[in-house]
């Protein structure tokens, strides 16, 4: 397993991050079967429009071997919805966009219209991919499309016997300037869709992840674990928070909070920590030998002891462990192990009160 799929604690859901600089957001279903529909949709127009031509300009190709063309991504294409219903990756969006850019690229080229109303292809292209993945392959088949329609012209110029007119030169500036309004535009639509992913994910006292997010990143942990591949599930739950509150007020014990979210998520190193809720933490690692997890609770004792005495404000910590797959399959199972564990560590401490030994997580409020 790779590091990111433990660190990567900006999107671990709907954000695929292909290397340490470059990623995509992963379209839902219902968004793959639109935009396959869509290709489908420019083929059947495509084929309509030039067979119903009596000849094309000898560019390239005559008309029945553009109707071949068609087909053959007619073919590709249907290989590219099969291989994205089963899963979306970055080299075959690319190679699906670099398909889509070929042939409109070739029907350009071979429209006998003066000013060809196929060049438009190329902003369904450019928005129907690059508005739906992020901007780093928004400006990738922005690229590829003034690519594309600089060769598709340049033939059209060249060996088609077009000449340049009034109405070339006021189709390619409204182009060009529609396509780079959609890119800042898009620039700002990607800054919000970042903004929302990360409040929807992220606890705004701590910085950790919420219980909504910790939940997106257990599936993509436990997906993977198995007996070969085993992960490990650590649960905090501060000691006596709510007299902290009762007696120093909220403020003081949202600071009590943030500071202990820092220790834990600094100690538990090569982990995805969140908030479950309330005054309890949560960090999924690789799996870890008891040893490995007695230092990781050992510096996050030691750790919260030290800032308690330092501050002076009461901060103590109970820890539970589980491990997956041995002792559950999901988060929600592999809590209620750990907790056990953690209500036997209360039970050993004198003076403080152990919580009941077996709660609902589903059912427990959230943080806020």
């Amino acid at each position: 397993m790779r590091v990111t799929d433990w660190m990567d604690r900006r999107h671990p859901c709907r954000w695929e991050a292909a290397s340490d600089d470059t990623g995509f957001w992963v379209p839902d279903r219902s968004e793959i079967v639109t935009q396959f529909f869509t290709r489908y949709l420019f083929f059947s127009l495509a084929v309509i429009y030039f067979s119903t031509l009596e000849t094309v300009q000898p560019v390239l190709f005559s008309i029945e071997q553009l109707l071949i063309a068609l087909g053959v991504y007619f073919v590709l294409n249907s290989w590219f919805f099969h291989l994205a219903l089963k899963r979306v990756t970055l080299l075959r969006i690319r190679s699906a966009m670099a398909t889509d850019l070929v042939i409109v690229t070739l029907c350009v080229a071979h429209d006998p219209n003066a000013i060809p109303p196929s060049a438009l292809a190329f902003l369904m292209v450019l928005l129907g991919n690059g508005m739906r993945y992020g901007m780093r392959l928004f400006a990738e088949v922005l690229g590829g499309a003034l690519l594309g329609m600089a060769i598709a012209f340049a033939m059209r110029y060249r060996l088609g016997g077009f000449e340049v007119n009034a109405g070339d030169v006021f189709f390619g500036v409204f182009w060009v300037t529609l396509a780079l309004y959609a890119y800042i535009l898009m620039g700002r639509i990607e800054g919000q869709r970042r903004q929302l992913d990360y409040r929807s994910r992220f606890d705004a006292l701590t910085g950790l992840l919420n219980r909504h997010g910790l939940l997106a990143a257990a599936d993509r942990v436990f997906d993977k674990a198995d007996a070969s591949l085993p992960a490990t599930v650590l649960f905090a739950d501060l000691n006596q928070f709510k007299a902290v509150n009762d007696r120093y007020g909220h403020g003081v014990g949202d600071r009590v909070l943030a500071e202990f979210a820092q220790i834990f998520s600094e100690s538990a190193d090569m982990g995805v920590c969140g908030r479950w809720g309330g005054d309890e933490f949560v960090a999924l690692l690789p799996m870890r030998d008891d040893t490995a997890v007695q230092q990781i609770f050992d510096r996050i004792e030691s750790r919260t002891d030290a800032w308690s005495q330092h501050n002076g404000l009461p901060m103590a910590v109970s820890l539970g462990v589980a491990h997956a797959p041995r002792d559950g399959h999901d988060l929600v199972t592999l809590l209620s192990v750990a907790d056990i564990h953690l209500y036997q560590s209360k039970s050993r401490r004198p003076g403080v009160d152990a919580s009941p030994l077996y709660r609902t997580y589903a059912n427990e409020p959230e943080a806020t």
